[in-house]
């Protein structure tokens, strides 16, 4: 399959950096301690302390890069922000490090605790990763795929021509591209119904002999957008997307994205059994971490909630997961037991969002919020805004009722305005504590907008992009980016 072929030459590079990320990270301690003491065999920094650091790092670092979606082969598209993203990682590593050091009382024989060598250490790291990363890799990799015979990959760019010539010079900026992608461009007029449009797309792709696709929308809306995406995916095709309304959702592919056309690429292919097997394993390690992590969090919150207000803990309310099977879903309580029925009051509310009734204009601009400020208890307004009332759903992922990652769950009654096939795609992978629509969008965005932000992580879900939620996760709950 086509799609198989792409993922390959992504995995490729992958595996590629990583390779040197850490042949890097190892050069750069051992010239730290070298430089630092004189000598790589000391007992202010012994062999164990080395390792220590190389695995904390290593680790660290692979996941940091990860959230900087710096594994790609787009990354070479823009040497600049690979720069900036590369500094701002290890800069952010090299300082977590320290703390972790000061945390953990500077234990001399599991990590190098010299101040001075982890300074030497962190320059040399930042230097020779922007070397490898701009001037060694990019050069290196065509030729490891001349040797492993890749081949070359058709790409047709469907769309006005002249926004079809920037979008392939920019894509030839890349030493990678250039080397391996064959470029057509198809100008001409397509047909005003996506289904329409994507069986000619196909036609185009196969009397071009073509294997990738990228498609650039005009004013068309996210029904349209989304249910072209949809038929190409099963088509197994690779493709990208360029539309003005990408932008509107705050999140889309920053290497590729263009003046005023936003970007998102959809490369991965169909996750295995084996892949969704390990997927719930690291589901419970990460959901029984989380809680020892929150576990003074949760210490506080319920007594918090009991003595600021009559009423359990606990909230539980049946939603629909996968396959739409109902379950019971778990919050901690954040509104008065006297409030207004709190199941009309939604269900008015959600008619309302949906047909774009819903907003309310403030500081930042539209906000979407289900609840008057004043149902809400003081406690309440604090964990919901920090995302602390969400973490009993902790237990529904060790239930095996949610996944870590996914769209949020719905209420039943709203199963009615999934109408469109591409809707409905979010039954079809359990939901979860956090998501693409908590990270990005939350109260910001209306119903179509956050709907196409659950669609895209449907369709484009791997295990990196699920890393990257869960950690960008972490500074939407410090900072309550988007809560009541």
């Amino acid at each position: 399959m086509p799609l198989k072929r792409s993922f390959q030459l992504n995995r490729l590079f992958f595996f590629t950096l990583l390779v040197c990320d850490f042949l890097i990270l190892s050069l750069a301690i051992l010239l730290a301690v070298q430089v630092r003491f004189g000598s790589i065999h000391t007992a202010s920094a012994p062999f164990s302390a080395m390792a220590g650091t190389w695995i904390f790092l290593a680790i660290s670092g692979m996941l940091f890069m990860m959230v900087e979606d710096l594994y790609a082969v787009r990354t070479t598209l823009n040497k600049a922000m690979n720069i900036f993203r590369s500094i701002r990682m290890i800069i952010t590593l090299s300082v977590f490090f320290i703390v972790v050091l000061f945390l953990t009382h500077f234990p001399t024989k599991t990590f190098i605790c010299s101040r001075l060598a982890v300074f030497i250490m962190m320059i040399l790291w930042l230097v020779m990763t922007i070397i490898t990363r701009l001037l060694i890799v990019p050069r290196i990799f065509p030729w490891l795929l001349r040797i492993l015979r890749f081949g070359k990959i058709t790409l047709v760019i469907f769309g006005e021509e002249t926004v079809c010539r920037k979008i392939r010079s920019i894509l030839l900026k890349s030493p990678v591209y250039r080397s391996i992608l064959d470029f057509r461009i198809h100008s001409g007029s397509m047909p005003e119904d996506p289904d329409e449009r994507y069986r000619m797309c196909m036609k185009v792709l196969e009397s071009e002999n073509a294997t990738e696709l990228v498609m650039l929308f005009d004013e068309q809306d996210f029904n349209f957008i989304a249910r072209f995406s949809l038929l190409t995916r099963r088509a197994g095709v690779p493709f990208s997307i360029y539309s003005r309304r990408i932008l509107e959702l705050g999140y889309f592919d920053p290497w590729i994205t263009i003046d005023s056309y936003g970007a998102l690429t959809f490369y991965s292919r169909e996750r295995s059994g084996t892949s969704r097997a390990l997927w719930r394993v690291s589901d419970i390690l990460i959901a029984v971490t989380g809680l020892l992590f929150f576990l003074p969090v949760i210490a506080v919150t319920i007594p918090a909630i009991t003595l600021s207000s009559p009423g359990g803990v606990l909230y539980r309310q049946t939603r629909i997961g996968y396959r739409k099977k109902p379950f019971s879903f778990f919050k901690f309580r954040s509104m008065r037991i006297d409030a207004e029925d709190r199941h009309s009051t939604h269900k008015k509310y959600f008619i309302k969002y949906v047909n774009g009734d819903a907003a309310i204009k403030s500081k930042n601009g539209e906000i979407f919020k289900t609840v008057s400020t004043k149902a809400v208890t003081p406690v309440g307004r604090i964990i919901r805004k920090t995302s602390v009332d969400e973490l009993p759903q902790i237990l529904n992922v060790l239930r095996g009722d949610m996944s870590i990652v996914g769209p949020r769950p719905c209420i039943d009654y709203e199963l009615e305005y999934y109408t469109s096939e591409w809707l409905q795609q979010r039954f079809t992978v359990k939901p979860g504590l956090t998501g693409i629509w908590q990270v990005y969008g939350r109260s910001r965005l209306g119903f179509e907008k956050s709907q196409f932000l659950d669609f895209i992580y449907v369709l484009s879900r791997t295990d990196g992009i699920n890393i990257r939620l869960i950690l960008k996760t972490f500074p939407v709950i410090l900072f309550g980016k988007g809560g009541l």
